[in-house]
């Protein structure tokens, strides 16, 4: 631990931030999407904090890794995160919305923004599925 750290029980803040239940409300969109509540999870320019690692992803891409192996990696890396940025994850968690936007635009069987999502329902968000129908359009 670096001069000046705070020492902090990481699995009480865990559960501390699992009993909160903070009612975040969680959308999907296309990569494309262009609200304020857009958070890009991609692993190349999503933000770092939520999107899987690198080598990771590549591991699944290129079948060295199951759809399990892969989902129960990142929940690992989700948890270490939670760890390392707590607040950036109690920003999230504060936020009443958020739409999460990945440059795979996969759906619920290929991208990682639904284990993402089931991660995120630990704390009491919902997930109310895609918005591409209500995606707002850029000012002209």
């Amino acid at each position: 631990m670096g001069a000046g750290a705070i020492p902090v029980d990481v699995e009480a803040a865990f559960r501390q931030r699992q009993l909160k239940s903070t009612g975040l409300v969680i959308h999907t969109a296309s990569f494309d999407y262009a609200g304020d509540d857009r958070l890009d999870v991609s692993f190349g320019s999503g933000n770092f904090v939520f999107a899987p690692p690198r080598p990771l992803l590549f591991d699944f891409r290129l079948g060295r890794l199951g759809c399990e192996q892969f989902q129960k990696q990142y929940a690992a890396f989700l948890r270490g995160s939670f760890a390392q940025h707590m607040y950036s994850w109690d920003c999230l968690l504060e936020s009443s919305a958020i739409v999460l936007v990945c440059s795979c635009n996969g759906g619920e069987d290929t991208c990682h923004r639904f284990t993402l999502i089931e991660f995120l329902k630990q704390f009491g968000a919902v997930y109310c599925g895609d918005i591409a129908a209500r995606r707002p359009t850029p000012p002209s």
